[in-house]
């Protein structure tokens, strides 16, 4: 926040690239369209610009143990518990990750381009983010701005689904304003949207299958060695999976992850942020797609029980399921849907899926 400089007074500086001064156009429309449409409270947030030392603002740390699907759990002041710690500093969150493998966990360390402070602050525009293309900075804006409308403390699946749907519907009808994003750019932003939610679709079935090799060590039918002898044999038919269909898998995209840093933590994190995303999906439909009986809707839902709410997303996602079934037009009733949501994700199939590298 001490680095940051007025957005104006970049735009007025000669000395400003030109390519960041046209980004810095891009986001105060961006930000006009989600006040006037979205009605997002833009007012004062993203008026200055931090260029940062690194790729990333924050760094979390997820851990797990090694034979529990289960994440550990941190707490904070305002925002709740969540099932990662955050640091500004990659050293400081590789140590921490360091402390928690000594300990026997397995740990994934993710970088995030962007968080929001909740309307504590008016929080700045990062180089992290402001080279995204037009409907990637655009959801990315929206949805951090969704956090400063309905959050609740404690409870990060609620919180992150109901901030990526505004992000993805948010950019979706942010694409169909006149003359405000080129179609290849659209094209683009569609496809990483549906890579993404192949290889994650992926990733789901293999810790569906690893928590049923897991029930093992709590039904005590194996002992941990052997659990983790079966465990090995399903990863190492995993990756050749992988290898054969990697065209179909981001082409290459997830390599890294795949061969090193595959694990119940990365397995952990996938649960974050979009599980209830098909039921905001559906709750929008309910509100008529209007955006501001949306909003007071999911603040209903915000201010009941843990238990309530939980019943009634629930509810929520069965009728997006229903939906699902008979009408393939969620978000727009375009192609983000089809193309972009976890419901309709194409999938890829593996022999290990069905035999969990018992063979």
């Amino acid at each position: 926040m001490f680095s940051s400089q007025p957005v104006e007074a970049l735009l007025d500086d000669p000395q400003t690239p030109q390519v960041l001064r046209q980004q810095l156009l891009l986001a105060e429309k961006i930000l006009q369209y989600a006040e006037v449409k979205l009605l997002l409270d833009a007012d004062g947030k993203y008026g200055r610009y931090v260029q940062l030392k690194d790729d990333y603002v924050v760094w979390n740390v997820f851990a797990a143990q090694p034979v529990k699907l289960r994440g550990e759990t941190w707490c904070y002041p305002v925002a709740g518990c969540a099932p990662y710690k955050g640091f500004y500093a990659k050293e400081d969150a590789l140590a921490f990750a360091d402390k928690y493998q000594h300990l026997g966990f397995e740990t994934y360390v993710g970088g995030v381009s962007a968080y929001s402070t909740l309307g504590w602050f008016n929080d700045p525009l990062l180089s992290s983010f402001i080279h995204y293309q037009p409907l990637s900075l655009a959801e990315l804006l929206f949805h951090e701005l969704a956090h400063s409308k309905v959050w609740v403390p404690g409870s990060v699946s609620f919180n992150e689904s109901f901030a990526s749907f505004v992000g993805r519907q948010g950019a979706w009808e942010y694409s169909q304003s006149a003359l405000v994003v080129e179609p290849d750019a659209y094209t683009q932003w569609l496809e990483q949207k549906r890579q993404w939610q192949v290889f994650k679709g992926f990733a789901l079935q293999i810790k569906a299958d690893l928590e049923e090799i897991y029930a093992g060590v709590q039904g005590q039918t194996k002992n941990t060695a052997e659990i983790f002898a079966q465990r090995q044999r399903y990863l190492v038919q995993i990756q050749s999976c992988y290898e054969k269909n990697k065209v179909n898998l981001g082409g290459g995209r997830y390599d890294n992850l795949m061969r090193t840093r595959l694990n119940n933590a990365f397995l952990v994190s996938l649960g974050t942020y979009e599980d209830f995303f098909p039921a905001f999906e559906q709750l929008f439909r309910q509100s008529q797609r209007d955006w501001g009986e949306f909003y007071m809707q999911v603040a209903a839902l915000a201010k009941l029980s843990a238990q309530e709410r939980t019943a009634k997303l629930a509810q929520l996602l069965e009728a997006a399921s229903a939906m699902d079934e008979t009408f393939s037009g969620g978000l727009g009733e375009q192609q983000v849907a089809a193309q972009a949501n976890d419901n309709n994700a194409e999938q890829v199939h593996c022999d290990a899926f069905s035999n969990h590298g018992l063979n």
